[in-house]
């Protein structure tokens, strides 16, 4: 009876080639974490199912030597064919339980296997984990370092905006001044103008007089 135990291949050994192309690098980890708690929870299945196994192999171990004990003790009769019956009986017994404790042996071997590869599988794990919260750690200093630059920043474009209006207020009122100057120079401009012609018309009133005065000292000498 060939009872040689197939273990089944190892879940962490196949590589997944699947696209992830459309995952941003922390869903790629989120999603490797998920799958490595899925292959530790299918371990830890496993590894309770042998353990039971090997329980159930052990009570089966201790049953068939109680059975061999008891023919033992019924083939000291003194019937040679039944003797002979019992020391094939016990043989075959004792192969059962070589092969059992074989299974057994390969059981363990495999639980220690898959306990490695388990314990193994948690040491990358906690890693994994590590290197995350790392990450998180090292973009949540970069986000609030960000939102510090981003308040200062806003403080200052704050500042402009009020230097800005004590500005456009300042030009309103030289732009007034400068109106109200202008103003003042072009009223100034017309009465410089005007008492222009006014001196004019008294220069010219003036030399007609001196003509006419002129004219009446010819007359009167004459």
């Amino acid at each position: 009876m060939d009872k040689t135990v197939k273990l089944r291949p190892f879940p962490g050994d196949a590589k997944d080639n699947s696209p992830q192309s459309n995952l941003t690098e922390d869903q790629d980890k989120s999603l490797e974490l998920v799958k490595k708690n899925a292959q530790l929870e299918e371990e830890k299945k496993k590894s309770l199912d042998q353990l039971k196994i090997i329980e159930q192999l052990k009570e089966s171990l201790k049953q068939e030597q109680v059975r061999m004990a008891g023919m033992a003790k019924n083939a000291a009769g003194p019937d040679a064919n039944q003797l002979a019956v019992k020391d094939a009986q016990l043989e075959e017994e004792k192969s059962r339980s070589l092969e059992n404790l074989k299974m057994i042996v390969q059981l363990r071997e495999s639980l220690k296997q898959e306990q490695a590869k388990t314990a193994e599988m948690v040491k990358m794990m906690a890693e994994q984990e590590a290197r995350i919260k790392a990450s998180v750690m090292s973009e949540t200093n970069e986000l609030a370092s960000k939102n510090a630059q981003l308040e200062e920043e806003k403080k200052k474009s704050l500042e402009q905006i009020k230097i800005i209006e004590q500005l456009r207020e300042s030009l309103q009122q030289e732009q007034a001044k400068t109106a109200e100057m202008v103003k003042m120079m072009t009223e100034q401009e017309a009465r410089t103008k005007a008492s222009a012609a006014l001196e004019a018309k008294a220069n010219e009133l003036t030399e007609a007089l001196g003509k006419i005065a002129a004219i009446a000292a010819a007359v009167k000498t004459a």
